[in-house]
């Protein structure tokens, strides 16, 4: 059974549009470098959390975090979408901590005294706008536990 011109046309077309798309998303966060460097003197936790935030609503990043260690959540946004702010909520959507108004709106250090998974909102701080936003941990042995119990 021969495939014809036209579907094999058809289908290198998908898949140029396909790897046209993927090549975008990866490139849409590429500030995240930015952020990894900001976490010094803690240690990057290897894992970018992404997320796309559209308008004026909340984007969702889901987290587990382990009981006895320092933490540092950096946040940070696309140029298109400008800043962003984020709010802390524990699992039973309780706030724990909110950005906005903070001397350093882009992050939060703390201890977890407990393991638990926590929700990250991150919201733009400029309405109307919309594009990826990016959230990197830093963890670290806590040298005694000076920082904001969780």
């Amino acid at each position: 059974m021969k495939l014809s011109i036209q579907i094999i046309k058809s289908i290198v077309a998908i898949l140029i549009v396909l790897f046209a798309f993927t090549t975008n998303a990866n490139a849409q966060c590429a500030a995240a470098k930015n952020g990894i460097n900001k976490l010094t003197p803690f240690m990057h936790n290897g894992k970018v959390n992404t997320v796309t935030v559209i308008l004026d609503e909340p984007s969702e990043i889901h987290l587990s975090i382990y009981k006895g260690l320092n933490y540092k959540f950096q946040i940070g946004s696309e140029a298109t979408l400008g800043k962003v702010t984020f709010r802390i909520l524990d699992e039973y959507k309780t706030e724990i901590y909110n950005s906005a108004g903070s001397k350093d709106p882009e992050s939060w250090i703390f201890y977890s005294n407990s393991s638990q998974n926590l929700i990250v909102e991150i919201y733009p701080i400029e309405k109307g706008k919309e594009g990826c936003a990016y959230l990197v941990v830093g963890i670290q042995q806590p040298k005694s536990n000076s920082v904001r119990d969780l």
